[in-house]
């Protein structure tokens, strides 16, 4: 009776060992080889250099600097010996052995895979540790390639910076193939540009035994360097533009009308991209982050209330529209009753009776108020559209908005509230519900120059492509009546621009003011064109609280204008 059901049981325990190879052989054989084989074969992957940015005389806008990092390979360390040789180590790095120690941990990802204690240490520590590597087996010094930018401040924001990969965003990016330990553009260029300045990894594959220890390099594919970025910036121009702003709050924008290559682009204050490459500034990007000023926004591509210079739309729409023509005249007494209230000229005794050059030319908020409220608030909302307001520019820079040009649907859907004549009003000269940014504004007058061609600004040129569409939008009939009074806002003695005045030079402009808020000084803009022998030039110079467009702005255009007037004398 015990040898049968002795027999059972053995019976029944092959059963049970032939039920389990079956299924790890046959049912669950190719997993289990696919697995063992991820387990005999280790990726070490290799960074890429990133590529250059350069301007468009090929001089550098950043570059890449050689760098000394200390890794560890944990296979070559004795566990016992780990405190002892961090203590070491930390005598050469001025950091703490219990922070080398918590990175060792953090980092590690396998036996045979180098694990990061220390980045971007100064040269002659990195040379001092190749020295004393009996001392400290299994460390090493790695070379790697980090950003510098050279420029510091005066490209901050159109050339930006990288920053390593957050946790949240690894989802989305591994199907392009990041890795997780991968710096990518945190704005400006290098996020715009981001997978062309990256490369290709490389690294090696390795077979390991199982305990990790390597056995072979079975294949081996070097890092292939990102692309060069060149782009239309002229970095001597983008140099006197930071010099000229000086921290101020604002944008320049500098843009070849007829192209639309984007020559100079600008916002203050600036920030150091530099800072964010480096582990040794956290206080500085502390502050930052912190400074009330808004270092890291980008007011080229920020919007405001536009002021006056839309009044060069205004005057458009009025002469499409046939409300007025070149000799249409208002009387300005120095205020305008529209309805109950009264609206004050910013000249109190008035301009007395002007007519649309002279309108400009001054810069009349009666003459334009009388214009705008015969358009009406959708016309205006048209021809505003028509000079590429209320849309994106579509520079090659990340983030950009739209702007706003209201409308009586708009304010009904945003605000929740009827149209009224006095927001016409607003509109007609720049104020109310429109926002416009600075790279908008040097559109919009770039069409003015051009004779109406539509404008794309490019900041990395094209090969082979026009960058300008050439699809024509304005009248060229209309733009050249308006270029005379924008001419006057330079060249006569009561233009309001008179300060961008330089002799033997072809400039049209507008000055523009627009409030910006209670208590504080209004916005201050200046946009214009400027034409050379062999090159033409459209600007547009925003202040923010800077007061009157004719003097800090206009001022700011004399010194851009000269610079292009001593660049042809040169030649």
């Amino acid at each position: 009776m015990r040898l049968q059901i002795l027999k059972y049981v053995l019976v029944f325990l092959f059963m049970i060992l032939f039920s389990t190879i079956f299924w790890m052989q046959i049912i669950k054989g190719q997993e289990y080889f696919r697995q063992s084989e991820s387990n005999r074969i280790r990726l070490v992957p290799e960074d890429a250099s990133r590529g250059i940015i350069y301007d468009r005389n090929n001089k550098p806008l950043v570059e890449n600097q050689l760098a000394f990092d200390v890794v560890a390979v944990p296979q070559e360390i004795k566990s016992e010996n780990k405190d002892v040789l961090f203590a070491k180590l930390s005598k050469f790095l001025d950091i703490k052995a219990s922070i080398l120690a918590e990175a060792f941990e953090r980092n590690f990802v396998s036996s045979f895979s180098p694990v990061m204690l220390a980045e971007n240490i100064p040269r002659n520590t990195a040379f001092l540790i190749e020295q004393e590597m009996s001392e400290l087996l299994g460390v090493f010094v790695k070379t790697s390639s980090i950003r510098n930018y050279l420029h510091g401040k005066s490209s901050a924001h159109l050339v930006g910076y990288v920053g390593k990969m957050r946790e949240y965003e690894y989802p989305e990016l591994k199907k392009y193939g990041y890795r997780m330990s991968d710096l990518i553009g945190r704005s400006g260029l290098e996020k715009e540009y981001d997978q062309i300045l990256r490369g290709k990894p490389g690294g090696m594959q390795l077979e390991v035994d199982s305990e990790g220890s390597i056995i072979k390099v079975i294949s081996y594919r070097p890092p292939v360097r990102g692309s060069d970025v060149h782009t239309t910036i002229d970095l001597d121009l983008q140099k006197l533009v930071s010099e000229l702003m000086a921290d101020t709050r604002g944008a320049v924008c500098v843009l070849d009308p007829d192209t639309g290559e984007v020559l100079a682009l600008y916002s203050g204050p600036a920030y150091d991209p530099n800072i964010f490459i480096n582990k040794n500034k956290y206080e500085e990007m502390g502050k930052v982050f912190k400074n009330p000023d808004a270092p890291l926004l980008n007011r080229a591509l920020n919007t405001y209330a536009p002021g006056s210079i839309f009044k060069i739309v205004t005057a458009y729409a009025g002469l499409w529209e046939k409300i007025i023509d070149s000799n249409t005249c208002f009387v300005c007494e120095g205020n305008f009753q529209l309805g109950n209230s009264s609206r004050s000229c910013w000249l109190k005794q008035g301009h007395g009776s002007v007519n649309l050059q002279e309108a400009l030319e001054t810069s009349c908020n009666v003459f334009f108020w009388e214009v705008g409220l015969k358009i009406g608030q959708r016309l205006l909302s048209v021809h505003a559209r028509e000079f590429g307001l209320g849309k994106q520019t579509g520079i090659d820079l990340p983030s950009e908005p739209s702007g706003v040009v209201p409308n009586a649907n708009w304010k009904n859907a945003n605000i929740h509230e009827k149209w009224y004549a006095g927001d016409t009003a607003n509109f007609a000269i720049g104020q109310g519900f429109l926002l416009v940014s600075p790279i908008q504004a040097a559109r919009m007058v770039s069409m003015v120059a051009n004779g109406g061609y539509e404008i794309l600004p490019r900041i990395v040129k094209k090969e082979n492509k026009t960058i300008n569409s050439k699809k024509k939008i304005l009248s060229e009939e209309i733009l050249a009546i308006i270029r005379k009074g924008l001419n006057d806002v330079v060249n006569a003695s009561s233009g309001t621009g008179r300060n961008a005045y330089v002799p033997g030079v072809a400039i049209f402009a507008k000055t523009g003011t627009a409030q910006s808020g209670k208590g504080l000084d209004p916005h201050a803009w200046f946009v214009g064109s400027a034409e050379f022998k062999k090159q033409k030039i459209s600007f547009s110079i925003f202040q923010e609280f800077g007061g009157h467009g004719g003097e800090g702005p206009a001022n700011i255009a004399k010194q851009i204008i000269l610079y292009f007037k001593a660049k042809e004398g040169e030649e």
